[in-house]
């Protein structure tokens, strides 16, 4: 028994019945938390209608969500090294669990409603990269690789579930039994980690550079609330686009500030690597192809089709199930074409699976729809994790775990800002369409054909970008 009370041995030595017993916690409450990144996408056509706000509104329930994840990985190096490993981990559930309660209880307040979704991405922004490190802490070298894959699995499962799971939820209840069941499963796992995680290490006391959290927080939110501005008012005013201005210029002094830092909460210096780079852009627009159709298809099928959101779930099923697929193959694939290679046939699978999209209309077959969504989840699969990976092998070893902190926080931040700006797009194509006339499913449908227009763009650029990267490396290389 340690002196945190908590059982079990530590670190690599670990007891192996302790061990995996740990790891399943800590992966239900990792998959819990990225399950909640889109687990509401099928609920804001309901909540639209019942708070009387706009779609870019009520967007900001999931891009504000992946927004304040992705500004808390930096953080969470700082939260592992400063504070035990079992504190952290129970905190961090009961942080989720406030949130979802708020939730809960926010009556016909939007607002109460937004913070809670927000308390629980401050808890799940850090919850994958605690994890990561754990498990470097709990295992051997020779068996990371496996425990590794199977963090990546949740990573990529996670929140392909949600639309398909909410679904099903929402047939039946309304969208709080949705906050409800995480609630429940979040005090679940809670109570299983006073009795089956414990600390892996000491605590080691550092300073956290306040002032960078300030400037990436605001930076980032102004970009965000100009895009959902934009989006809610079908075009840019001055004001909108001098709020985004002023977020990029914060944006400016967050870097500038880290790279004058000697403990920097983002370690720009890594991207001094060429090869980094490109990696980190092509997996950040992996994941804006990924979490923006999963925001963009559910409205699509609710807002212009009719569809329930039980029919958008089982549309969106069959995608979860082949990335719960491909996402471990696709390691082994790249192990043996590399990285350049399967980075090409994934944004090739990608952009077929996208291109159908842009002629969807009102009568498009769902079954038609379900395949495209499907195939376009295998190219993330093929594409994501990987060109991370690559990205981290090609720094030096002592800037593998800052890599890991600035690429993760890149693909996170990107996905969010790309996600708004496919809802910006979809406004601003049905504002065009209607003419001055009363919103219908045919301008919206414009607006939804133009966020397809936008996301086989992204696609197209990482096809583009992928010819650049090296010939014939691999991981093994």
């Amino acid at each position: 028994m340690y002196k945190d009370g908590s059982k079990g041995e530590r670190g690599q030595g670990g007891g192996g019945e302790n061990r995996t017993a740990m790891m399943g916690t800590l992966l239900a409450g990792a998959f819990l938390a990225l399950m909640a990144e889109t687990f509401l996408n099928n609920a804001l056509p309901t909540i639209m209608a019942e708070f009387h706000v706009s779609q870019a509104t009520a967007q900001w329930l999931s891009t504000a969500y992946l927004l304040v994840v992705g500004l808390m990985i930096p953080v969470s190096a700082w939260v592992f090294s400063n504070f035990r490993s079992r504190d952290t981990f129970i905190a961090m559930m009961v942080t989720f669990l406030a949130g979802s309660l708020v939730c809960i209880f926010s009556g016909g307040h939007f607002v109460l409603l937004l913070i809670g979704r927000i308390i629980q991405a401050l808890a799940a922004g850090s919850l994958m990269p605690f994890i990561q490190n754990v498990v470097l802490l709990l295992f051997p070298p020779d068996r990371r690789g496996v425990a590794l894959g199977v963090v990546g699995l949740v990573v990529a499962l996670g929140p392909t579930v949600g639309p398909t799971l909410s679904g099903f939820i929402l047939e039946h209840w309304s969208w709080r039994a949705l906050f409800v069941l995480l609630a429940a499963l979040s005090a679940a796992i809670l109570g299983a980690s006073f009795f089956l995680v414990y600390t892996v290490k000491d605590q080691v006391r550092t300073r956290l550079d306040v002032l960078s959290v300030i400037y990436s927080c605001l930076g980032f939110g102004l970009l965000l609330y100009a895009l959902s501005a934009i989006g809610a008012e079908g075009g840019a005013s001055a004001f909108d686009l001098g709020l985004l201005l002023a977020g990029l210029l914060v944006v400016v002094l967050f870097c500038r500030r880290q790279l004058h830092l000697e403990s920097p909460l983002v370690n720009l210096r890594v991207f001094t690597n060429a090869t980094f780079n490109l990696t980190s852009l092509l997996s950040t627009l992996s994941n804006i192809a990924m979490v923006g159709v999963e925001l963009v298809l559910p409205l699509y099928l609710q807002n212009t089709r009719g569809s329930s959101a039980l029919t958008s779930g089982l549309v969106m099923l069959p995608g979860a199930i082949v990335m719960g697929i491909f996402n471990p193959l696709s390691g082994m694939i790249y192990q043996r074409i590399g990285a350049r290679n399967i980075s090409l046939l994934g944004y090739t699978v990608l952009l077929a699976g996208t291109l159908p999209m842009i002629w969807f209309d009102t009568a498009t077959s769902l079954i038609l729809i379900a395949g495209c969504y499907a195939l376009r989840l295998v190219g993330v699969a093929l594409v994501m994790m990987t060109t991370f990976t690559e990205g981290i092998n090609a720094l030096p070893l002592e800037l593998a775990a800052h890599g890991n902190a600035a690429a993760s926080t890149v693909r996170q931040v990107g996905g969010s800002l790309g996600t708004a700006a496919a809802m910006m797009i979809v406004t601003i194509g049905a504002e065009r369409a209607r003419q001055g006339g009363p919103m219908s499913a045919q301008a919206l449908d414009q607006g939804y054909q133009w966020a397809f227009i936008f996301l086989a763009v992204i696609a197209l650029i990482g096809l583009c970008g992928s010819l650049f990267l090296k010939p014939n490396r691999t991981a093994t290389e």
